[in-house]
């Protein structure tokens, strides 16, 4: 009887406890809603409301350990409910804002005008310009230096074959010596001689290329030996110096205005024809006397090599000859 008085006494206490429990579950929940009453909206509280009937339906364990912590701890248990709620408001928060930003992101893929994809192709045609300009200067770089290459080309051509030019230089300098003249180009310089009586060739160099019209003096017989010993390098040596040569007058030719001095040897061996064009044609050729000494200032132009037949030729242009 005693047992059975003990057990409904018990049941009693139980059911109490449960009641308890229940009686404080509602005033938190109702705290709750109190206390973020203004800040959540329904969606928050049904949330609240059903993380509260998960509260109550714990087993007996949970129950008794939910009990003890309201009843020894309230503040902690209340600290941890609105922990849980803001947690889960938090979330709802960053899926919305998710969700807006792709709404957002797919109107602006919609609202694309025009404009923006012109704007895109101007771009893209940028990027391909920026790729062509380093193309674009290398060519014209090309370009221009063909241009200078040919511009020299023809100037030394001109001149040292030709006597002519030179066309892309420019006039810096003339001298008081009859007229002569200093042209400077891309690279090289152009002398223009003509004194009254001495140089009247044109060289072509580099910048450093120095005015002079000292003639180098030198007798016939030197030369017949030097170009008898090795022909084409002495002929490399003398070409387009400016040469005063002492020798003996040999021929006189007044219509073509040429006189032909030069050293002969009797098995001709060393034998050298000098042939001059003389600068002036009033140069009164006539009067100079055959056979004997003279000296000849003048510019070496050319030469023919010995034959069976002929002595060897040095040919000199723009001469002067005193006797």
């Amino acid at each position: 009887m005693k047992n059975k008085i003990n057990l409904f006494k018990s049941s009693k206490n139980r059911n109490k406890e449960i009641d308890n429990i229940n009686n404080i579950a509602t005033k938190d929940e109702e705290l709750l809603r109190t206390y973020n009453e203004e800040d959540l909206d329904e969606e928050n509280i049904s949330e609240l409301e059903t993380s509260a009937d998960e509260i109550i339906d714990l087993d007996e364990e949970n129950e008794n350990k939910l009990y003890y912590n309201r009843e020894k701890n309230p503040q902690k248990y209340k600290s941890r409910l609105l922990k849980k709620q803001k947690t889960t408001r938090e979330n709802i928060i960053v899926e919305d804002n998710l969700q807006d930003s792709n709404i957002n992101s797919d109107k602006n893929i919609e609202e694309k005008t025009d404009t923006d994809y012109e704007n895109d192709d101007y771009d893209e045609d940028n990027r391909k310009k920026r790729k062509k300009n380093p193309v674009k200067i290398l060519n014209i770089m090309f370009i221009m230096i063909s241009i200078i290459i040919v511009m020299i080309g023809v100037d030394y051509i001109c001149v040292e074959n030709y006597n002519k030019g030179p066309f892309f230089a420019i006039p810096i300098h003339t001298y008081k010596d009859g007229g002569s003249k200093e042209y400077i180009g891309l690279g090289y310089k152009v002398i223009k001689y003509n004194q009254i009586q001495g140089r009247k060739d044109k060289i072509i160099g580099t910048w450093a290329l120095k005015y002079n019209t000292t003639p180098l003096t030198i007798e016939d017989l030197d030369l017949s030996i030097e170009f008898n010993k090795n022909k084409t390098k002495t002929y490399n040596k003398y070409n387009k110096k400016f040469l005063r040569i002492i020798s003996t007058l040999e021929n006189i030719d007044t219509d073509n205005n040429l006189i032909t001095i030069g050293y002969v040897d009797e098995g001709n061996k060393y034998s050298l024809d000098i042939v001059c064009q003389m600068a002036n044609k009033d140069s009164n050729i006539s009067n100079l006397k055959v056979n004997s000494k003279i000296t000849v200032i003048g510019t070496v132009s050319g030469y023919d090599y010995k034959t069976k037949n002929t002595v060897a030729t040095l040919y000199l242009s723009n001469c002067f000859a005193e006797q």
